[in-house]
């Protein structure tokens, strides 16, 4: 019998997958021990993701791409509240983006692929409701990253009772440049649940796990 925990981060791997990865090779995800003690370190990024972040318990990464460019990690607490962070390459080609492109690149990518994100979350809940959206900003110490945030209801599976939840998900772009050691752009992904009834202890820690969770700046 699958522990609660597992149960966990498989369903939130598979509400974020959509959005968060890049797999164009039918490469399938190749999962890592959760047990390892060692800090996981994102190689393109130098993203790192330790063994635990405060209350949050890291139980899965899986590898999205042999290159290992597209990767996602799980985390949860005991509240219970289930996280999964994903990091993947951007758009390298520009026609991606609607016409008329914006003169800000970045915030057009930016919004583009958030608009995506959500379109996948209501994809994989046919109860999924938009509560809000706005933009985001994750401070770190003397750092700041510009992204966007959106919050659903839904209902949601917590080991074998379906609750009725909260859903949360970031979507930031970091780019090369003064700030990051990076080669090309990359999206950076969060996505949390919890049930609706734990909404303001969860909230609190979701923010304290955001901003322990160090991002890789120079």
């Amino acid at each position: 019998m699958r522990t609660l925990k597992n149960i966990l981060v498989v369903v939130a791997c598979s509400l974020i997958c959509g959005c968060g990865t890049t797999n164009t090779n039918n490469v399938q995800p190749e999962a890592a021990s959760p047990k390892s003690s060692s800090t996981f370190v994102h190689s393109s990024t130098k993203f790192s993701f330790p063994k635990s972040v405060g209350i949050f318990q890291r139980v899965n990464i899986q590898k999205y791409d042999r290159e290992e460019k597209d990767v996602g990690v799980g985390y949860n607490s005991s509240i219970p509240i289930a996280a999964t962070v994903i990091v993947y390459p951007g758009a390298k080609d520009f026609a991606v983006l609607p016409s008329p492109k914006l003169e800000n690149v970045s915030e057009s990518l930016l919004a583009h692929h958030f608009e995506t994100c959500k379109q996948d979350v209501f994809r994989a809940h046919a109860d999924a409701k938009l509560i809000g959206e706005s933009p985001y900003t994750l401070i770190q110490g003397n750092h700041r990253f510009e992204g966007k945030k959106a919050v659903f209801s839904m209902g949601y599976n917590f080991g074998f009772a379906n609750q009725e939840s909260v859903s949360e998900l970031y979507v930031f772009l970091i780019e090369p440049g003064v700030k990051f050691l990076l080669t090309e752009r990359y999206f950076v992904t969060y996505r949390v649940t919890y049930p609706i009834n734990k909404k303001a202890q969860a909230e609190a820690e979701v923010e304290t796990f955001m901003a322990d969770l160090a991002w890789p700046t120079k």
